[in-house]
């Protein structure tokens, strides 16, 4: 009878200490792995208990005890780009380490949604926000509850009061341009997306240094939008353009945008890298499996996001802003 009056209910831990025989304490341990050991016995009769009677444990009452719900709040604008998707992933595998979990949103880019996404992670109390987007809204960075802490991602230069973690998006963007010229490129075109203000692209910094050193004049960079679509658009204009004498040397500012470029260069039956050499950036999985597979400088995922997990859960120290430098990733789109 108590069984059947116990599934008509959520059940409670009080519910599955009388079916195990055990006291309430005893369930908890077992629930929340200590602070105390229970004998191997004794757990079994719990966790049978708790199958029985479907208990499920209270969040919310867990959390408030404990003083946090091990869950990071990370806001993310798509994940249907792979740099993206491949630094989130990276990001729940260090939560993970640490006996954390994500809540993972996504703007959109709208920035009707965005007040309202920061809103909710703050009230289910998550123990730290990891923004890996620019809101339109500064102030959304610190909306309410300050003391939860805050690390700004894919950030490249300081923001003043914030944390931060980047990579070196200069040095990587100049070693992309320097790889091309090493390869017998005269000159080096950029093919990337457009920015809002106040962000530069440093990408385009990087770019200009290596050719400035090398004594060759600055094109105008091609200025599309980051995705295939984009990429593709840009390599065919360009294409129509070129000397024919001298292979078109391409820095893509993405993968995606430099997957849109190798399809338009196939397309127009030309050669990778007879005719066309390219090289990208990010260096996520999809540059390997591009034909050819692509050369591309790559975002240091892996120590960017343990570095982030570090960040915001270690409250009493400052960081800063954390740059991490990106690696060469060799191909077969330049050589």
């Amino acid at each position: 009878m108590h069984r059947d009056e116990t599934r008509r209910r959520a059940a409670t831990r009080t519910d599955v200490a009388k079916l195990a025989g055990v006291s309430s304490a005893v369930v908890s341990y077992v629930v929340n792995g200590g602070p105390r050991p229970v004998a191997r016995d004794t757990q079994q009769r719990v966790l049978d208990a708790i199958q029985v009677l479907g208990y499920r444990p209270n969040a919310s009452a867990r959390a408030l005890k404990l003083g946090s719900t091990n869950l990071i709040g990370i806001v993310a604008p798509m994940l249907s780009n792979p740099f993206y998707a491949e630094f989130i992933d990276q990001i729940n595998i260090a939560a993970s380490k640490r006996g954390h979990a994500l809540l993972l949103t996504t703007t959109q880019g709208d920035p009707e949604s965005e007040r309202q996404i920061v809103t909710d992670l703050v009230n289910r109390g998550v123990d730290g926000l990891l923004f890996l987007v620019f809101l339109h809204d500064e102030n959304l960075y610190s909306l309410r509850s300050p003391e939860i802490p805050r690390v700004l991602l894919d950030r490249s230069q300081p923001i003043p009061g914030f944390q931060t973690i980047g990579s070196g998006i200069i040095d990587g963007s100049r070693m992309a341009t320097q790889y091309l010229l090493d390869h017998g490129a005269t000159s080096v075109t950029l093919i990337a997306g457009e920015l809002d203000a106040p962000r530069i692209d440093l990408r385009r910094i990087g770019w200009e240094q290596a050719l400035h050193a090398a004594g060759i004049v600055v094109p105008e960079p091609y200025i599309t939008t980051w995705d295939q679509k984009g990429g593709y658009h840009a390599a065919e204009h360009l294409l129509r353009l070129a000397d024919r004498h001298h292979p078109l040397a391409i820095f893509a500012g993405s993968d995606l945008i430099a997957m849109g470029a190798v399809q338009a260069i196939h397309d127009m039956g030309l050669s990778i890298p007879d005719d066309v050499q390219i090289i990208s950036f990010d260096g996520t999985s999809i540059a390997r499996y591009s034909w050819p597979a692509l050369t591309a400088v790559r975002h240091p995922f892996s120590a960017m996001a343990e570095a982030a997990l570090n960040t915001v859960l270690d409250t009493k120290t400052d960081n800063g802003n954390q740059i991490f430098p990106m690696s060469l990733v060799t191909g077969f789109s330049c050589a």
